[in-house]
C-alpha cells in the first residue's frame, strides 16, 4: 500500500525527516514535489547506519523486501528483475563482444547478475563507495553471484576508483549510482566524470546511465541534465524508458556509444529473463512527445 501525504500530515509520529514512524508500520519517503510517499510495512529486518549512509531494508506489504538508502527506495524483491534487466541488457547486446564490464555502483549485486549471463564476459569490476551496503543486502535480500571468480569488487569512490584506474579499458560501464547531490554518488553528476570514463573504454564500447524520473524537477541531476552532459562526451546518446511499479514513475535510461554507431543488437537475449525481450526492446526507444520535446530529440 502506497500513501501520498502532504508535508505536515500524519508527521507527528515520524523521527526525522524520513524513514520509519515511531510506530514502525509506516515507512515515510520524501518525493520532489514535497510530499511523502507512505508504505505500509510487513517487518524490519535491519536499520543501519554506515559510514556513507541509513540503510534500511524492511519488508513491505505491497513490495515485499525492499531497500531503502537515506530514506529513498532503490529496489524491492517484487520488481528489482524489471529494473536490472532494462539497465543491463541493451547496452550489453550492442556490444559485439562485451568481455571486460565496469559496474559503477554494485548496491544489491543484481547488475553482477544480469551481466553475467553473457558468456563472452570474461571480467567484471564492481565499484561502491559502500562495502556495508553490498554484505547486508547479500545477507538480507538473496545472495547474488558477485564471489564468482570473474568478478572483482573494489570498495572505493567511483570517480576516485576512474580517475586512478590504468588498467585494460572497458568494453562496456554500467552507471547506477544514487541521483542524491548531497549523498555518495555526488562526484558521479559531473562532466568531468564521464570524460574520465570515456578514456578508460575500449575503441568500442558501450555506457549505460540510469537517468533518473522522467517527471523529476530536482535541478542539476534530472534526466535532462544528464543527457547534456553525456551529449557533450559521447558521439551517440539514444534515451530509453519504462515504467517500474515500485517507483511508481516513469524511469529514464540512457545508452552512450563509442565507436558504435546504431543499437542493433548483436546478441541473443538470454534465456531466464522474465521482463525483457524483443518487444520490449522496441518499446523502451520509443519516448512519448513530451519526453522527446524536454530532451530536444
Amino acid at each position: 500500500m502506497i500513501l501520498k501525504l502532504e508535508v505536515g500530515v500524519g508527521l507527528k509520529n515520524l523521527n526525522g525527516k524520513w524513514g520509519l514512524d515511531s510506530s514502525k508500520e509506516f515507512y515515510w519517503e520524501p518525493d520532489v514535489e514535497g510530499g511523502y510517499r507512505v508504505y505500509k510495512v510487513k517487518s524490519v529486518i535491519i536499520e543501519h547506519q554506515s559510514p556513507y549512509q541509513k540503510i534500511d531494508i524492511v519488508e513491505l506489504e505491497t513490495w515485499g523486501k525492499s531497500l531503502f538508502l537515506d530514506g529513498s527506495l532503490q529496489s524491492t524483491e517484487s520488481d528489482e528483475f524489471i529494473y536490472h534487466e532494462l539497465l543491463v541488457h541493451p547496452a550489453m547486446r550492442v556490444h559485439p563482444s562485451p568481455k571486460r564490464v565496469l559496474i559503477c555502483g554494485v548496491g544489491e549485486g543484481k547488475s553482477v547478475r544480469e551481466v553475467l549471463k553473457y558468456p563472452t564476459v570474461k571480467e567484471v569490476i564492481g565499484v561502491d563507495i559502500d562495502k556495508e551496503v553490498v554484505a547486508l543486502c547479500q545477507k538480507h535480500l538473496g545472495k547474488t553471484p558477485i564471489d564468482d571468480k570473474r568478478v572483482r569488487l573494489v570498495y572505493q569512490d567511483v570517480a576516485e576508483f576512474i580517475k586512478n584506474y590504468r588498467g585494460e579499458p572497458f568494453d562496456v560501464a554500467i552507471v547506477d549510482v544514487t541521483d542524491d547531490l548531497d549523498g555518495p554518488a555526488r562526484s558521479v553528476h559531473q562532466l568531468d566524470f564521464y570524460k574520465r570514463l570515456y578514456e578508460i573504454l575500449g575503441e568500442k564500447a558501450t555506457v549505460v546511465v540510469q537517468g533518473t524520473s522522467a517527471f523529476s524537477k530536482v535541478k542539476n541531476v534530472g534526466f535532462c541534465h544528464i543527457y547534456e552532459i553525456l551529449k557533450e562526451v559521447f558521439p551517440f546518446v539514444i534515451p530509453y524508458a519504462d515504467y517500474i511499479p515500485s517507483f511508481s514513475d516513469l524511469w529514464t535510461f540512457f545508452v552512450a556509444l563509442k565507436g558504435i554507431k546504431d543499437l542493433t543488437p548483436r546478441h541473443e537475449i538470454p534465456r531466464d529473463l522474465k521482463y525483457y525481450d524483443e518487444y520490449t526492446n522496441e518499446r523502451i526507444f520509443t519516448l512519448a512527445k513530451p519526453l522527446r520535446e524536454k530532451l530536444g530529440v
